[in-house]
């Protein structure tokens, strides 16, 4: 039988290229980085005196805004400096859809960056990753804060509307299914608005709709970023990071060490029932929750958990 050719090959789509997308940008003017391991790379942004503690926070896909300048004038008056890693995927980062393999990028940011007494911060689907680089045991990461994880729970039912959950549970069935939902996703954003995916999905909680109509830059630069960036495979990654099970999470695996989660009050009883299960489970201490914001809590509500990370440390 003749052999068929390899079209992916002949095409070059079986090698990862570098992509052409432009450096992000901030609409503050504040300087945006990238650091580069070969093809794979991290967009940065340090804010903060080089002297104080620094604070590594990880952005997740549906939080993949530049910090505000209160969450960066706060941890400065309370001794971090603050350096947002904008993950492969987004930005002109390539993707890498590999959790271990972004661990691994993270640990040598760290290295190469010089970076030690590291307070980690994961947010949303970046949390597999952190605890990842958590459990490696890198001597650069004295502390670890997990916020609006979930862990092994499972959580698709508490996407809301309806229809955002059936969105997702599509996307994850197969890259054809992730295409149509992340069609229908950018094709909301031109017809109803930029913002009003994210109403929707933020709506049950009051503290994340005011946090995207207070920081309209911020979140102006995130969604744009995302329309002309997210691709299929990232975007069924980054679901996946959140709603599968993690066979890492073992039982135990987070005793003695030094971590804590954190959330808001207003997300529902349900998920924080479900999330205080798996924190008992890992060895985790009890959860933290602050008043206001689900998915932008620590932005939201910035005071409150430089407090939390005071009393925790």
């Amino acid at each position: 039988m003749k052999r068929m050719p390899n079209l992916k090959r002949i095409l070059g789509m079986d090698q990862r290229v570098t992509p052409a997308w432009p450096l992000s940008s901030d609409p503050f003017g504040r300087e945006v980085e990238i650091f580069r391991q070969g093809i794979d790379s991290l967009e940065y942004m340090s804010c903060g005196a080089p002297d104080l503690r620094p604070m590594v926070v990880v952005q997740s896909m549906d939080v993949c805004c530049w910090p505000t300048a209160v969450f960066c004038s706060t941890a400065e008056a309370t001794g971090f400096r603050v350096i947002a890693l904008r993950r492969p995927g987004f930005g002109a980062n390539a993707p890498l859809t590999d959790l271990d393999a972004q661990a691994r990028l993270i640990r040598s940011f760290l290295e190469e960056k010089g970076l030690e007494n590291v307070v980690l911060v994961g947010q949303g689907s970046a949390n597999p990753i952190c605890e990842r680089v958590t459990l490696s045991g890198d001597s650069r990461v004295s502390f670890t804060v997990f916020a609006n994880c979930c862990f092994n729970y499972d959580q698709i039912s508490e996407f809301q509307p309806e229809w955002i959950a059936k969105a997702f549970e599509q996307a994850l069935s197969n890259p054809a299914g992730a295409r149509l939902s992340l069609m229908a996703l950018k094709s909301s954003w031109g017809i109803f608005g930029p913002t009003w995916v994210f109403e929707n999905m933020w709506r049950k909680s009051l503290g994340d709709i005011a946090f995207l109509r207070n920081n309209p830059e911020l979140m102006a630069e995130m969604i744009s970023m995302l329309q002309m960036r997210l691709d299929v495979p990232t975007f069924m990654f980054e679901l996946e990071n959140s709603l599968h099970f993690d066979p890492l999470l073992t039982d135990g695996c987070f005793k003695d060490i030094p971590a804590i989660t954190i959330s808001g009050t207003e997300t529902s009883g349900s998920w924080k029932n479900g999330v205080e299960r798996e924190v008992i489970r890992l060895g985790l201490p009890p959860a933290v929750y602050l008043s206001s914001g689900d998915m932008s809590v620590i932005y939201q509500s910035a005071d409150e958990f430089f407090a939390a990370l005071g009393d925790a440390l």
